[in-house]
């Protein structure tokens, strides 16, 4: 296992066949909007209880339904990210700062008085919904990251016993509900009650990205037998992977495709290729596979059979493809348009304000496809424009919401 994430711009990388292209101001407008509004919309809960919450998304009339463990989570490795050198100014960054310090402080918080809190949390009584009768190990893995990325980063987290010992608690229940399993398990129930069965609810590709995340947390903070399960758990879905695909949703195929990418580092095996560029290999077998599905207009349904376009599934497509890009592969003209054909289909999402729907048929903006939306077109609007900063494709390599 390796140590804590940096959260710092460092590297280089080679941005092959960069030049302009339409859509290069229009993404870079996008992201600055978006990230206006991820910072000042009330995306994240300003008072009361909560206050320091990241809420699922924002109603109609810009108001939070819910908070949400795992995105609060997505948003302290986004603050990270903006405070490392993705913000658009100096001001940006330091309010990015602050505002990972509150999501933190709201998870301590939480977890010190009410324990591990529902998986919606509502901000108004008397609704229900399923998730709630599970405790998942995918949303308490990637909270445990986003507290890893933002306070190895920040240096006014405190000291670094005390991010990591939040990290370790957020970890204890994932080693709780993992006792004796050969990979991660999905969930654990909440007094007995049953789950739907969805992708959300069964193993699968997904937990690549949550295995990944843990095993690239401090030394000590995960104990040995949770090590062994999140190794085990890489090496199964990366077969997996490359074999067939697990499911038919996109949405959780790209996180694994992501958890390849954010893979802590294997020691290379002479007299094979050094381990990076073998997970690169793979990661390019598969992406390329999954690239098959584009339709001519550029976009990815959110199934490998159809159904509607998700503006989460556009972005975690173009992130692939860009961080594979800057490394060296995807290479050429025909690469160069099938990315753009994502950033332009990613674009029709972003609304005049910086928020971003899910899909074409709602009206609410939501935060994760926000988060999700903001790295992609950044990172897409320096890559065309040829002025990428190296270091933003390396930060995004290890900060990746």
């Amino acid at each position: 296992m390796t140590g804590p994430m940096s959260g710092t711009i460092s590297g280089s990388a080679t941005i092959p066949g960069a030049g302009p292209t339409a859509g290069t101001a229009e993404a870079a407008e996008a992201a600055r909007l978006i990230e206006r509004w991820l910072l000042r919309s009330g995306a994240q809960i300003g008072e009361g209880t909560e206050r320091g919450a990241v809420a699922g998304w924002l109603d109609r009339e810009g108001r939070p339904e819910f908070v949400y463990l795992e995105i609060t989570g997505y948003y302290l490795t986004a603050m990270a990210w903006l405070a490392s050198g993705a913000a658009s100014s100096p001001e940006r960054a330091a309010e990015a700062r602050e505002h990972g310090r509150r999501a933190e402080g709201w998870i301590a918080r939480t977890l010190s008085e009410r324990g591990v809190p529902p998986t919606r949390l509502y901000l108004s009584s008397g609704r229900d919904d399923w998730r709630n009768a599970g405790v998942f190990t995918f949303d308490l893995a990637m909270a445990a990251r986003g507290v890893a990325s933002f306070g190895a980063g920040d240096r006014r987290a405190g000291p670094r016993g005390a991010w990591e010992e939040l990290a370790a608690d957020l970890c204890a229940p994932v080693e709780r509900i993992c006792v004796g399993a050969a990979v991660l398990r999905s969930h654990d129930t909440v007094a007995g009650a049953p789950l739907p069965d969805r992708w959300s609810t069964r193993p699968g590709p997904h937990h690549l990205k949550a295995a990944s995340a843990l095993g690239r947390l401090p030394d000590g903070v995960l104990g040995e037998p949770l090590e062994e399960v999140c190794r085990r758990t890489r090496a199964h879905w990366e077969a997996r992977l490359t074999e067939a695909w697990p499911c038919r949703e996109l949405h959780p195929i790209l996180y694994g495709i992501e958890g390849l990418l954010l893979a802590p580092p294997r020691p290379p095996t002479p007299p094979t290729p050094p381990a990076s560029d073998r997970a690169l290999e793979v990661v390019e077998r598969v992406y390329t596979r999954l690239m098959g599905l584009q339709a001519v207009d550029g976009t990815l349904t959110e199934t490998t059979g159809g159904g509607i376009v998700r503006s989460d599934v556009l972005a975690q497509a173009l992130r692939i493809g860009l961080l594979l890009r800057c490394r060296g592969r995807l290479t050429g003209d025909h690469w160069a348009g099938r990315l753009d054909g994502l950033a332009r289909a990613l674009l029709r999402f972003v609304r005049p304000d910086g928020g971003v729907l899910f899909s074409g048929d709602q009206d609410v903006a939501n935060v994760w496809c926000a988060m999700f939306a903001h790295q992609a077109l950044l990172l897409h609007s320096r890559v065309r424009s040829g002025a990428t900063d190296p270091r933003l494709a390396s930060a995004l390599s290890e900060l990746l919401v």
